[in-house]
């Protein structure tokens, strides 16, 4: 499946990160990098969208964005349409990038049950 779009999301640091958007079932190279799970839907003016579910981060995004995923089906139950991938090969920076994107947008499928 091809690429939709580029777009960018911030963190609460402020910091901008394009992340390349995908229909969910891409099959993706073997890297790491951050990935959100979001609904995308087009407003009124002809542009995209995004409403996150799901923002994780992992070492090879094909081995982690499948349906055994631990949240596969919430976000399908929450009407999940596209991946949202941005490639950072170092654990440090996506853990930091993966924590910014999470404080900023707080995306219900990733909250604790208290």
């Amino acid at each position: 499946m091809s690429k939709i779009e580029d777009f960018a999301f911030y963190g609460a640091s402020g910091s901008q990160y394009i992340f390349q958007v995908y229909p969910i079932g891409t099959e993706f190279k073997d890297i790491g990098g951050i990935y959100i799970f979001t609904r995308r839907e087009i407003n009124f003016r002809g542009g995209a969208t995004h409403n996150l579910l799901y923002i994780g981060g992992t070492n090879s995004l094909p081995s982690r964005l499948t349906r055994l995923h631990h949240k596969w089906e919430a976000v399908f139950r929450n009407r999940g349409n596209c991946v949202c991938v941005y490639s950072e090969p170092h654990d440090l920076d996506r853990n930091r990038i993966e924590n910014d994107l999470i404080h900023k947008y707080q995306p219900p499928l990733n909250k604790r049950l208290e």
